[in-house]
């Protein structure tokens, strides 16, 4: 439809990832966490990565709220994928996303860990066994 092919045709060139990756309740709301990693062009480092809150109120999805972890953008290497882990039970709203890191100067990925528990701080570093 129109709406979709619109939002398509004015997506940034910068936006190089969307995923939904998860879902989240609180207080009777309900929604899905979404993911967005932005790239400026010619940039070897320095991705953005924001997680969204979005639900549907009166039909149409909404973002709820909208948090870059800005601790990426200083990450001295390239993401090279990220991935949800399921959450623990009793902890279903919460979001865990695993980032593979290659360091610019070197070719074993490193693993990073984001931690969300909605409406408290994220948690982000490397990844503890």
């Amino acid at each position: 439809n129109a709406e979709v092919m619109g939002a398509i045709a004015t997506l940034s060139p910068i936006i190089g990832d969307v995923q939904i990756v998860g879902p989240w309740a609180v207080d009777g709301r309900n929604g899905v966490w979404r993911t967005i990693m932005t790239q400026a062009l010619g940039e070897t480092k320095g991705s953005r990565f924001f997680f969204q809150q979005v639900e549907e109120r009166d039909g149409k999805p909404t973002v709820v709220s909208s948090t870059e972890v800005t601790e990426i953008a200083e990450v001295d290497g390239a993401i090279v994928g990220y991935r949800a882990d399921a959450p623990a039970e009793g902890q279903e709203s919460n979001l865990t996303l695993f980032f593979d890191i290659v360091p610019l100067d070197g070719e074993i990925s490193e693993t990073y860990e984001l931690f969300v528990a909605p409406g408290q701080p994220y948690r982000f570093g490397p990844a503890s066994n």
